[in-house]
């Protein structure tokens, strides 16, 4: 007898729904699948058929072939599962196929017919919603994960028993909590879905001296612009990094939901603290590798710029990293997303950072200060040298950090709350949106070159200036045009639609302090 369920996959870091055929026949016992499947889905069948036994349903000796189609995508991890059980039970007739249409069915399965979690079920369930499903099953511990999802019943299930028991109506499911989130245990309960409780971050009023630091992560922060940071050890560059997510806006309910897809799909998620509002901070170790960083894999799954979609990535010790994984880079940074080639399809991942760079001047952190510094000029140069042209090009400001003076250790002065930055920095992001509205990006940052002509616009004074700096700094056509942005953001700071010479000017001692 022929059965037919719908589950779903992830495909980069988008949910695929994918359907389930059973058909169970006389002949050679056996149990065979097919439809492009990996590893952990060919090895399930024991699994399945050993949960489907200890549920308390008799399993005939019967010829058992199972398809996942559509067969050119690749079905990946344990989520298969419960609907192939479920569709092999339709077959042996004990569910009545009418009553699971509609419906989705997510979840891996216990020996004993216990129903397990799983990752990824937040993507797989928008794309149902997108398809017009109405429910969809999953276990217990992804209902409240799964009601995030605006527009569908979540029906959560411990086991594979209490499931044929809900869908032949012989167990009645109640509402717990939520209204979309019915629940078929009276000990299980679910907590009501609210923000998540912001990440931690050191208030900039913690932050001692240093106000060169501070007024650059402010620019950055109204532009979301890339920082390289040069200095000595403990000069404050990584407690400045820290610090930036505090004056970062609040993310929009789709980049919300974006960037909680995706820690959904690497197991990074917490769904009983709702969806992800606050922007991440990722500061990955200087041993990663480059496909870690950007994203790859056999099954391509994605990397920690991905993680800091709509964040920042923190980079600390640049020049430790690998060179190879400071190049990778280059693509991400300038389109804002990542592109993962294989030979049967290719995988998109966002990547839209703040990247925040730090590095100390030569292998010993001291240099210039040639009483400390003992590192001769070829290893200063082969250490700086690790940091390509190309990369600096896209690093919007660049600092050189000095020493903290001890006075400003000791001063009791009040430094300003991160709070009072991030109001004046959210100002500047609600002008960008208003004047950027019709033209598809947000920030200055994201500025084409048709944004850059219309919004970008100098006077004669300020184009002789960058004629001046341009030439005799030798900047690239990308750092021009980067420096071009940092000013606009400058001048948003001061309110200022046009941009005065001012502006260009306090853009350029931040863009070429390091040339």
């Amino acid at each position: 007898m022929y059965s037919c369920v719908m589950s779903g996959t992830i495909f980069g870091i988008q949910g695929v729904l994918i359907q389930v055929e059973a058909d169970l026949s006389d002949g050679l016992p056996g149990f065979h699948m097919v439809g492009y499947l990996s590893g952990e889905v060919r090895e399930s069948s024991e699994r399945i058929r050993t949960a489907i036994r200890n549920s308390g349903f008799e399993l005939p000796p019967k010829r058992v072939v199972i398809n996942l189609s559509p067969a050119d995508i690749r079905k990946n991890g344990a989520g298969f599962d419960l609907p192939i059980a479920v569709a092999m039970l339709i077959s042996l007739g004990y569910i009545p196929e009418a009553y699971t249409r509609d419906i989705l069915f997510i979840g891996e399965l216990g020996l004993n017919g216990a129903v397990l979690p799983m990752n990824g079920v937040l993507a797989i369930v928008d794309e149902a919603v997108k398809q017009g499903y109405r429910y969809v099953v999953v276990s217990t511990e992804n209902a409240n994960e799964a009601s995030l999802i605006p527009g569908i019943h979540v029906i959560g299930v411990d086991s594979l028993e209490v499931l044929v028991q809900i869908l032949n109506a012989d167990v009645k499911i109640t509402p717990i909590d939520s209204p979309h989130v019915m629940m078929i245990r009276a000990d299980q309960s679910i907590r009501q879905k609210q923000d998540t409780i912001p990440q931690s971050f050191i208030n900039f009023k913690d932050f001692k001296g240093q106000p060169l630091i501070r007024r650059a992560m402010e620019i950055a922060a109204s532009g979301m612009h890339n920082i390289l940071m040069t200095g000595p050890p403990g000069a404050g560059k990584t407690m400045a990094a820290k610090c930036l997510t505090g004056i970062l806006p609040e993310l929009n309910h789709e980049e919300s939901m974006e960037i909680t897809k995706i820690y959904s799909i690497r197991g990074l998620f917490d769904s009983r603290q709702g969806l992800i509002r606050t922007r991440p901070f990722r500061a990955p170790h200087h041993t990663i590798t480059s496909t870690s960083l950007i994203g790859g894999g056999v099954y391509p799954v994605p990397g920690e710029i991905t993680l800091a979609h709509h964040g920042v990535l923190f980079l600390d010790e640049l020049p430790e990293f690998n060179k190879n994984v400071i190049e990778v880079l280059r693509q991400p940074l300038e389109d804002g997303h990542v592109v993962v080639n294989r030979l049967q399809a290719s995988y998109h991942f966002p990547a839209d950072v703040m990247l925040i760079a730090a590095m100390n001047p030569c292998p010993c952190g001291c240099y210039p200060d040639r009483t400390k510094c003992s590192c001769s000029v070829q290893q200063i140069r082969h250490y700086q040298g690790k940091v390509s042209r190309a990369i600096l090009d896209r690093m919007d400001l660049m600092l050189r950090i000095q020493p903290v003076k001890y006075q400003d250790i000791l001063d009791h002065k009040e430094e300003e709350d991160s709070e009072v930055i991030r109001e004046r920095v959210c100002r500047v992001h609600r002008l960008q949106k208003k004047r950027y509205r019709k033209y598809g990006y947000y920030y200055n940052s994201q500025l084409t070159m048709d944004g850059i002509r219309e919004f970008c616009v100098l006077d004669r004074e300020s184009k002789d200036y960058m004629q001046s700096i341009f030439e005799k700094h030798d900047l690239s056509a990308r750092g021009y045009h980067r420096l071009l942005k940092l000013a606009r953001t400058i001048a948003d700071m001061d309110g200022e639609e046009d941009i005065y010479i001012r502006h260009v000017s306090e853009a350029a001692a931040y863009r070429i302090i390091q040339e």
